[in-house]
């Protein structure tokens, strides 16, 4: 059986460079909110959509993902929006996020529960977590997805109780298979 960094480097090793910089609208509306234009932490980066639009807005960018080929792409991505992002290759499910106090952590469609409490405490006082991937009405949608990999209901509202919160959508609307938060770290 394949682990998980073995199947997301077969994943993005058959990628193409998408043609368009793809940011979820989240990252967008509330990334205009931050005054602190210092660092940021992309988590589970993937080809670094996230990384380069941050990176745009004028943040020192890290990007952290288990797959070579994954950031790869997000390298070619980044030279051609013409900005320069950090890149680190790491198995999140064995690792410990960079130390330091980040602005802005993002981590879209990437669930490991351990790396909550060391999200949180990564942000400097002021700092903002946005985080979103798919919850258990997913599995309407995707049956044959892990359901190790889905937020239950009300998960994201009490891991992040430290947090004072901007916007929940915690897996209470059966239509909606993403939950997400977007938080603070008190100041």
């Amino acid at each position: 059986m394949k682990s998980d960094v073995q199947r997301w480097e077969a994943k993005y090793l058959g990628a193409e460079l998408a043609p368009a910089l793809r940011v979820d609208p989240l990252l967008v509306r509330y990334i205009d909110t931050r005054v602190d234009r210092s660092r940021a932490l992309d988590v589970a980066a993937g080809t670094c959509h996230a990384s380069v639009y941050l990176a745009q807005q004028g943040f020192q960018v890290t990007a952290l993902d288990c797959s070579a080929a994954g950031l790869a792409l997000g390298r070619r991505l980044a030279k051609r929006e013409g900005v320069a992002i950090e890149l680190c290759e790491l198995d999140l499910d064995k690792a410990v996020l960079p130390k330091g106090l980040w602005a802005v952590i993002c981590c879209f469609r990437y669930l490991n529960r351990s790396l909550f409490v060391q999200m949180a405490k990564g942000l400097a006082p002021g700092g903002i977590l946005i985080f979103k991937t798919f919850n258990v009405h997913h599995l309407v949608k995707a049956p044959s997805f892990s359901p190790e990999y889905v937020l239950q209901p009300g998960e994201l509202a009490s891991a992040f109780l430290m947090l004072d919160t901007i916007e929940l959508a915690d897996g209470d609307d059966p239509q909606e298979n993403t939950s997400w938060i977007v938080a603070c770290r008190p100041r």
